[in-house]
């Protein structure tokens, strides 16, 4: 999906973005005022070297580091117990209580971690007190609170600034994707206007879905349902003038027999005025729905893949100069391999005998059969109104332009009653 279908997907649904974005930074709001809040106080005691002491800076420094890991020792954690005034057990303590000296300095931190800010100082306040008691240089430094812990003002957990951004991501993720999702139920392709923008791509027709696909309309010359199929010959053959078609395939967008009744009668109306049309069902294998019409149980593609004869799989068609090449019988090889490596052979030599070779290819969402088929050839794609959107269209269509196909157009499949654009 471009940026620009998320752009206007967002811009189309702003009211419902807007809904999403209050409603996520309440919850978050929400949950950071509710959320187990702990205050951080500091503690700093001055270790000065005491005078006449002759021992070296080095050991003096390691002497004070050791001190600031006495800070939630046991020694010191019972004498800091004993004087508080609300209990905390020593595994509490221990959790909440840290100490460190101050790299290049004379000082020493203690850090504490409370629910209650006002305990938090005091617990700091009491080590600092306990520390000298348990000197481990052997009266070499003179203790000093330098700066006793004052009770904090703010919580440092959870974190106000992460939490907010977090949130604030999480908003805009749960917007977007909510506008996508609206957009893609609401904003389809439902006009021919909207399509041949979104396809970039002719309407060449627009018709109403069959009641029942296997019937062939354009069996009956001069009819209302006939003419639809001449006009879409018509305007098929308007669309390729400027480059000959010899072999087109027929496909749609979505699961479904209306690309196949779509290039079944398509295949009738040009063998109604002169062509040599061979009709190929290139629907093999159990998962591609019925056959057309009247499609005989004899040989087919299929056999043709596997090495049997090119004549032995023809049969006549309905009408005169219309031959049919049905899918045949499946015999369980994986038929994606067959079309990779032996369709387009097999095609290059129904060309050779015929004007045009009509092809009946599975839907784009059902395999890739489609866009192998029409390969450096001819495609014609059928889309039902109202059924995916502009960008799951471009999407389709790109796929499709991407193995060097020719997208002679598209037909529109509505609920209206047929119309052909001009």
């Amino acid at each position: 999906m471009e940026l620009r279908d998320v752009g206007g997907a967002v811009w189309r649904h702003k009211l419902l973005v807007l809904l999403i974005l209050v409603v996520t930074g309440t919850a978050a709001a929400f949950g950071l005022a509710a959320a187990p809040k702990t205050y951080q106080a500091t503690a700093t005691v001055s270790a000065v070297t005491a005078p006449g002491v002759t021992t070296t800076s080095e050991d003096l420094n390691a002497l004070r580091g050791t001190l600031g890991e006495l800070a939630n020792s046991r020694a010191v954690l019972q004498s800091v117990q004993a004087d508080l005034s609300q209990p905390r057990t020593l595994d509490q303590l221990r959790q909440e209580i840290s100490g460190s000296w101050v790299d290049g300095t004379v000082l020493v931190e203690i850090s504490v971690s409370d629910s209650d800010p006002r305990m938090a100082a005091q617990i700091a306040n009491t080590v600092a007190e306990a520390l000298p008691l348990h000197d481990p240089s052997n009266g070499a430094f003179l203790f000093t609170t330098s700066n006793p812990a004052q009770p904090p003002v703010t919580y440092t957990s959870p974190n106000l600034l992460l939490g907010i951004g977090v949130g604030g991501l999480l908003a805009i993720v749960l917007a977007v994707c909510g506008a996508l999702w609206r957009d893609r139920r609401s904003n389809t392709v439902d006009d021919a206007a909207a399509m041949e923008e979104a396809a970039d791509a002719p309407v060449l027709a627009h018709v109403s879905p069959p009641r029942d696909p296997t019937t062939l309309p354009a069996l009956y010359p001069g009819t209302s349902a006939a003419d639809v199929f001449r006009h879409l010959r018509i305007a098929l053959e308007a669309e390729a003038s400027s480059q000959p078609v010899t072999q087109v395939v027929v496909t749609g967008v979505t699961t479904g027999d209306v690309n196949v009744w779509l290039g079944a009668n398509l295949a009738i109306s040009l063998a109604n005025v002169g062509r040599r049309v061979l009709l190929v069902d290139g629907r093999i294998g159990e998962r591609h729905g019925r056959p057309i019409a009247a499609e005989p149980d004899t040989p087919g593609l299929y056999e043709l893949l596997t090495g049997g004869e090119f004549d032995a799989a023809l049969s006549p068609g309905p009408v005169e100069l219309l031959t049919v090449l049905p899918s045949g019988n499946w015999g369980g090889a994986p038929t994606e391999t067959l079309i990779e490596t032996r369709f387009a052979a097999a095609m290059a030599q129904a060309t050779e005998r015929f004007d045009v070779v009509v092809i009946l290819a599975p839907p784009l969402d059902v395999s890739d059969d489609a866009r192998v088929m029409a390969a450096g050839g001819s495609l014609l794609l059928a889309v039902p109104e109202g059924g995916l959107s502009p960008a799951e269209l471009r999407s389709h269509v790109g796929r499709i332009r991407s193995v060097g196909v020719r997208l002679l157009g598209t037909v529109l499949v509505g609920r209206r009653a047929e119309r052909v654009s001009a």
